[in-house]
């Protein structure tokens, strides 16, 4: 029975576009869903793993350059500085100041622009994720727990895409890039007048963050609530008019019990799969940008014991536009997770 449910779920296309995206040859969507609904987990955990293994140590490699190139930098100007100190012209020793810091910045921006484009293709995998998800998996949610469970799934997920589309990508990833560009331009100012401005966005996009989340987790939570109680009360009028048939009623019921938990079994190892492909797809690039925003906060640690604070400054604050770009593209997978989650253990098979 299970084998036919597999067959009419067609996870062909999902499978295509697992491979094409992790690189992933020796499992496929369907082999790690089929092992978590046999209740394999030790497989599973291994391929994440070996996965993990793979990513984080080339990873922590390609930052060293990085670092290194932001210290010499610091060095340099520290440098400049106490040279220059010794002449009387304050025009030298400003200008040398700020040639270090258009070096610096160039570095800098250089990365961040990597970090940005990483963030956007990132959001923009999580979309095509989702939309090839959705078929096959709302074909399950109706299996296991009702054709109002999956209409409301699927009303979400377009709600989803849209929010992941206009509002983290066209809204809250160009704040992040004006973020970054009134740290530098506060860096260039010795008064320092945009830093409250800075603070400002910055608070603003992590208050959007939240809002996203708290907005996904009350939709999603109210919509599979209401339709769970409209499935349930279908399904127990089914069932009952199902045994009150003479002779026959009590094997109908029973066969339709077995059904119904066979297609929440697979419901859920669909989910389940879903959530440790999502995983093992962000995690490459995801661990990249976090590798390059940590080893800027820490060279700005690094630059700032060597006296300059201003430099220092600079550098933390676009390590911390890093780690926002992070955070926006954590909040899309977040999103994709709940709206998972909320079917798997609020839409219960055989309810």
């Amino acid at each position: 029975m299970n084998d036919k449910i597999w067959e009419q779920l067609n996870l062909k296309q999902m499978n295509e576009l697992v491979e094409e995206m992790t690189n992933l040859t020796h499992y496929s969507f369907e082999d790690v869903a089929r092992e978590l609904a046999g209740g394999n987990m030790g497989e599973v955990l291994r391929m994440i793993g070996a996965t993990v293994a793979d990513v984080c140590l080339p990873g922590i490699r390609e930052s060293k350059g990085l670092l290194t190139g932001i210290l010499v930098l610091g060095l340099f100007s520290v440098l400049l500085h106490y040279t220059f100190g010794i002449v009387k012209s304050r025009q030298v020793a400003d200008l040398a100041s700020y040639f270090v810091y258009l070096i610096l910045i160039l570095l800098l921006l250089e990365n961040f622009g990597y970090v940005m484009e990483t963030g956007r293709e990132v959001l923009d995998l999580c979309r095509q994720f989702i939309a090839a998800l959705v078929p096959a998996y709302c074909l399950s949610v109706s299996l296991a727990a009702g054709a109002a469970g999956s209409a409301a799934y699927y009303e979400f997920v377009l709600l989803l895409l849209l929010g992941i589309d206009y509002i983290l990508a066209g809204l809250l990833l160009p704040m992040t890039q004006s973020y970054i560009f009134l740290i530098v331009m506060d860096g260039l100012d010795e008064k320092h007048r945009m830093k409250e401005f800075v603070k400002l966005l910055g608070r603003m996009i992590s208050w959007g963050l939240r809002i996203c989340l708290t907005v996904t987790v009350v939709i999603s939570g109210v919509q599979s609530t209401i339709s769970v109680q409209m499935d349930g009360v279908q399904k127990t009028v089914f069932q009952k008019a199902v045994g009150a048939i003479p002779g026959i009623g009590d094997l109908s019921e029973s066969v339709s019990q077995i059904l119904l938990g066979s297609a929440g079994l697979i419901k859920n190892s669909i989910g389940s799969a879903a959530m440790v492909f999502l995983f093992l797809l962000i995690l490459r690039p995801l661990w990249k940008v976090f590798c390059i925003s940590f080893t800027m906060k820490l060279a700005g640690a690094c630059v700032r014991l060597m006296g300059q604070k201003s430099l220092a400054d600079t550098i933390t604050g676009i390590g911390e536009g890093g780690i926002l770009v992070l955070r926006v593209v954590v909040c899309a997978a977040i999103a994709i997770c709940i709206s998972i989650a909320m079917t798997m253990f609020v839409m219960k098979g055989g309810a």
